[in-house]
């Protein structure tokens, strides 16, 4: 980062990831203005970026709706004149069922956060970012997007937000502003565990065997964040333990 001080919104950081990088960015010397459906557990994190030091802006918001986004935003720049980053984090995960037996209902929330709340937040940070011909967009992706899980909608919608970062990054270059995407994989969570899945089963199968803390993909976002990755956009990232580069070796007994 430069010496002048930097604003980030940061949704779905009540907790795990979001909350990771919301606490990272603010031992950086970040502002940091944090979005999320639960306002108790936004005002937490944000009282622990204050005794940080750091300032904080808690902003209830359903990010699939315009008029929520439109409010972070606003908020956002009242409180602290500017903009400069912002990481599109927050998402719903998804149980692995089969097609058969699959809620329809997963189909429309996974999508209006997973996705359409990533376009929304990103075209209301482009309208001040585009003027000022600097900023640095973040989407938090996920390996799902990037291999073949049992994930019917997640996965598919995922992959969806990492092709929409390379597509948003061409768009964006003129301006000088860089559009990354993280795509983590097992980052242990309060919502991985609420999935109820099998924690040691996911180990066994990634080739490092061991869970990714929330804080490696918030060093991470910092990087993509800063000056020193200014000629990266357009990348998709895999934060995976080695996840993705799997393949079928386990066919191969290896």
């Amino acid at each position: 980062m430069t010496d002048e001080k930097k604003v980030a919104v940061i949704t779905g950081g009540g907790r795990g990831i979001g909350k990771a990088i919301a606490l990272f960015f603010a031992q950086k010397g970040i502002d940091v203005a944090i979005a999320g459906r639960t306002l108790s557990r936004l005002k937490e994190t944000v009282s622990e970026i204050e005794a940080l030091g750091g300032s904080g802006l808690a902003v209830q918001t359903d990010v699939g709706v315009p008029d929520d986004v439109e409010k972070l935003f606003d908020k956002t720049l009242n409180t602290f004149g500017r903009l400069d980053i912002l990481v599109n984090n927050a998402g719903i995960a998804q149980t692995t069922e089969s097609i058969l037996d699959l809620d329809l209902s997963y189909l429309d929330s996974i999508y209006n956060t997973d996705f359409k709340g990533v376009y929304l937040c990103s075209r209301e940070a482009a309208r001040t970012m585009v003027p000022q011909k600097s900023g640095s967009i973040i989407n938090i992706s996920s390996v799902h997007g990037l291999v073949s899980l049992p994930c019917l909608v997640y996965g598919p919608i995922k992959a969806a937000v990492n092709h929409f970062t390379k597509i948003l990054a061409r768009d964006l270059a003129e301006y000088m502003i860089r559009v990354n995407c993280i795509a983590p994989g097992y980052v242990h969570t309060d919502m991985s565990v609420e999935l109820g899945r099998d924690i040691s089963l996911f180990l066994k199968n990634i080739p490092m065997h061991v869970p990714i803390p929330p804080e490696d993909i918030a060093e991470l976002a910092y990087f993509l964040a800063s000056d020193k990755s200014r000629y990266i956009t357009g990348a998709v990232i895999a934060a995976d333990a080695g996840g993705s580069s799997d393949g079928g070796w386990r066919a191969y007994g290896k």
